[in-house]
């Protein structure tokens, strides 16, 4: 039993520490607030990797695509799906969260000043900065993301001395993860501090705004794993495609669950897109993509939290709020849900992007530890979907399901 629950540890101590944070929080205020400089130090030090993170992290990434031109038209529908498989649960989360309102009521007033996103935006200062000093500053990650892509391509591009560019990256980018490696080491201590910090100040009702919103999200991911898998092969290769999904489908999903990683469950993955009958060259070269690209769970969550937190602060949703939720959803899936270490920059991308107060981050991190194995089921399961689906649109045709045993028993295709 406990081998099984190995790969929940480190959510379980994080969890530990900011339960105990919050109950710190609520129980003993005066005490709490005086911790507020220990989980600042940690937040402060994420921030300062969060720069060479982002930028290392996706050069390295765009520049290891030395084959761009034999991918073609491949890669062109992987983009196209994993845009489409990120819009349309981020929106379906946020119009069941606008009905059933997560937070039911509940406004908490944090210290700093709150200033919507919605109606101050300006898309150019989001995407761009006047000079190369501004991607310094982590209020840039957009226009950061955006520079090291047209990096990554050139770096791509350019023979032997990209190869040795790109060698170079990937050795900084082990340094970076080794650093935030070490600084995750204190997650528990600090997130707890800060959380315990935030909560000495806060409604006790806040916590059942949590149960609400987590609930909601584990009502809508059983849903959309069922109904929008179902959809999504039948895009891909009608009834045939449908059956063949459901009968290889456990496998993957319990392996997602148990691992809470993506890259964990892609061996899994892999093996069960071929026994599905997928063309073998398609699934070697979509689904390592997908792993990255395609994240629909993050793009739920993403989502989820803005709706979350908007309602937590008071903040009126408006149509343009919504339209920018689901530009930084569609990001979160594709960009920042695929850069290691992305789960707290997630919440900083959001948080930083709104112009919402930095105590909002710990409140995030609640919703994205607890649903981080649904989340990642969305993510795992859906790529073998899209994988069906860049099939058939890439004009390959389908092969006949493996004469191998199944992956898993065929109760569920029914």
């Amino acid at each position: 039993m406990w081998t099984r629950l190995e790969p929940y540890k480190s959510s379980f101590v994080l969890l530990f520490a900011l339960i105990v944070g919050g109950l710190l929080g609520i129980y003993a205020p005066t005490y709490a607030i005086k911790l507020q400089p220990v989980g600042q130090i940690f937040l402060n030090l994420l921030f300062m990797i969060i720069v060479p993170l982002v930028g290392v992290s996706v050069m390295s990434s765009i520049a290891g695509m030395t084959d761009l031109k034999r991918l073609g038209r491949i890669m062109v529908v992987i983009f196209i799906v994993s845009i489409a498989m990120a819009l349309i649960p981020a929106a379906g989360i946020v119009l069941l969260a606008l009905w059933y309102n997560p937070a039911q009521g509940v406004t908490i007033d944090l210290s700093h000043s709150v200033k919507g996103g919605s109606g101050e935006m300006d898309f150019v200062s989001m995407v761009t900065t006047s000079d190369f000093v501004g991607l310094f500053s982590k209020s840039n990650i957009l226009a950061l993301i955006v520079i090291a892509i047209i990096a990554g391509v050139a770096i791509g591009q350019s023979a032997d001395a990209g190869r040795r560019i790109a060698a170079l990256l990937q050795d900084a980018n082990t340094v970076i993860m080794k650093i935030v490696s070490i600084i995750m080491q204190m997650a528990p201590v600090g997130l707890g501090c800060y959380f315990a910090a935030t909560m000495a100040s806060q409604d006790a009702a806040l916590l059942m705004t949590f149960a609400r919103a987590i609930g909601l999200f584990m009502a809508a991911t059983l849903i959309y794993y069922v109904l929008g898998s179902i959809f999504y092969s039948w895009i891909g290769g009608g009834i045939p495609a449908v059956k063949a999904f459901w009968r290889h489908a456990i496998e993957p999903s319990a392996t997602a669950l148990g691992t809470c990683s993506s890259l964990g469950t892609l061996p899994v993955t892999l093996r069960a897109g071929k026994a599905m009958g997928i063309n073998p060259e398609i699934v070697d070269v979509s689904i390592p993509l997908l792993v990255n690209l395609n994240k629909g769970g993050v793009a739920m969550i993403a989502a989820l939290k803005i709706v979350f937190i908007y309602s937590v602060l008071g903040l009126p949703f408006t149509s343009e709020t919504f339209f920018l939720a689901m530009l930084i959803a569609v990001l979160s899936a594709i960009i920042v849900g695929g850069v290691p270490g992305g789960a707290f920059l997630g919440e900083i991308f959001i948080v930083t992007t709104l112009g919402l107060p930095m105590e909002a981050i710990p409140l995030l991190v609640v919703l994205g530890t607890i649903t981080d194995a649904p989340a990642t089921l969305i993510n795992v399961i859906h790529d073998l979907n899209a994988a069906q689906i860049v099939e058939r649109f890439a004009g390959k045709k389908r092969t006949e399901p493996q004469a191998s045993a199944p992956l898993a028993a065929d109760g569920i295709a029914g």
